[in-house]
């Protein structure tokens, strides 16, 4: 038992402790950060692939697992919802980023506020992770997640709503089908007797 507790110990005090980042770093992350808010807001992917390692992987809020280049597909998609002259912000807000030597963790959450071209407003919040690596002094991407609430999301609520309208109005359909039938049916009825 003591040699378990001894091997716990060795291991605890081995590992590398969270460095505080020097300010520097600190810096240079928040530029990251607006630098991906002007990427949006400006509709130019380019800006912020540039600051992720060739090998960047992440996953987005919609489950889909990209690469720094197939990030594309993903931003095309969400432009082409938006429209030509939709509008889409986010606001990044990040916590504390935990140092590890050259890696770096920063999470977060980001608020975006989108206007569609047809005028619909959306505004949603969801959390992030970003693993970063210092390279040839400079901080790289290489691994990141999002992920937003599954039911309390603004494009679950429209789902909702579309479905309540739908099966309403289906169901609203069916009883005057039915009714205006069974009506019909019954004066048939009383005519022949």
């Amino acid at each position: 038992m003591s040699m378990l507790v001894t091997l716990f110990a060795v291991l605890v005090l081995a590992a590398p402790a969270a460095a505080d980042g020097s300010e520097e770093d600190k810096q240079a992350l928040r530029a990251m950060a607006r630098r991906f808010e002007q990427a949006v807001r400006e509709r130019d992917l380019a800006k912020f692939q540039a600051v992720l390692a060739p090998e960047f992987t992440g996953t987005l809020v919609t489950d889909e697992v990209v690469t720094r280049e197939s990030l594309a597909r993903f931003w095309n998609w969400a432009w082409g919802l938006i429209g030509p002259k939709g509008r889409w912000q986010v606001q990044i807000e990040p916590d504390d980023t935990m140092f590890f030597g050259d890696i770096a963790v920063a999470r977060g959450v980001a608020r975006d506020h989108i206007v569609t071209e047809s005028g619909r407003d959306y505004r949603f919040r969801w959390h992030w992770t970003l693993v970063l690596q210092k390279r040839d002094g400079q901080w790289r991407g290489i691994a990141g997640h999002g992920s937003m609430d599954p039911l309390g999301n603004p494009f679950i609520a429209l789902e909702r709503r579309w479905t309540r309208i739908l099966f309403g109005g289906g169901g609203l359909l069916v009883g005057l089908v039915v009714g205006t039938g069974g009506a019909l049916l019954l004066r048939r009825r009383r005519r022949a007797a």
